[in-house]
């Protein structure tokens, strides 16, 4: 992939998130709900336990180089796949995008990287038991009020770590920056700290969140 993943996490108002689906529910077409051929077995595979294999080998006389596996790619190319760019799913992102705090503002975060997904970085790095705390569907999602207060719980449980464990789940988002992406504008500690930021602001602030990962 040589295209740019990017991954925005925003504080939008209640309002929005409660009306934002009915508003674009007329686009969504039947072939939107389709998934890729294999799309299922590739997620039995992801929930069943395939953090323990391979997605990464050092390669040559460089130790600092690491390559993707094709268990790396077939993950990569499963959550690329997972949420398909829509009509529906374009509004509603354009809408809830013009409504967020401007970037570096308290309850944005924007990930970018080259040839990479921030979203995959961070199931990759989190392994499939933890990252299924996370709302939504593979860093896509669109939270009301009560929703982020119901979601907040789980997503401190998944991302608020510490210690040995923070260190390892680090070492994992590194791992898939450096072997699928190039120059990452944001550090592996922010795919942790950001989104979770995001959400204690919003629960704080009585404020929906919408997510979207995406390639430009």
């Amino acid at each position: 992939m040589s295209a740019t993943g990017v991954w925005v996490v925003g504080a939008v108002p209640d309002r929005t998130a409660v009306s934002l689906p009915g508003e674009y529910v007329h686009l969504v077409a039947e072939e939107d709900v389709r998934k890729p051929d294999g799309f299922a077995q590739t997620l039995a595979w992801w929930r069943g336990g395939c953090d323990d294999e391979p997605f990464f080998v050092r390669g040559g006389n460089d130790l600092e180089v690491l390559s993707s596996t094709a268990t790396g790619r077939r993950f990569a190319d499963f959550v690329h796949g997972a949420n398909p760019d829509t009509a529906a799913t374009g509004a509603i992102r354009d809408a809830s995008r013009a409504l967020m705090p401007a970037e570096g503002a308290d309850g944005v975060f924007c990930a970018v990287v080259r040839r990479a997904s921030p979203a995959a970085a961070l199931h990759y790095g989190l392994g499939a038991a933890a990252a299924a705390l996370l709302p939504g569907w593979f860093g896509d999602f669109l939270l009301t009020a009560d929703g982020v207060r119901a979601a907040l719980p789980d997503a401190e449980r998944a991302l608020g770590i510490e210690g040995e464990r923070r260190a390892r789940v680090l070492r994992r988002i590194g791992d898939w920056l450096t072997g699928m992406g190039d120059a990452p504008q944001f550090t592996a500690e922010d795919l942790l700290d950001g989104p979770l930021g995001v959400l204690r602001h919003a629960a704080g602030a009585g404020l929906g969140v919408a997510a979207f990962s995406r390639w430009s």
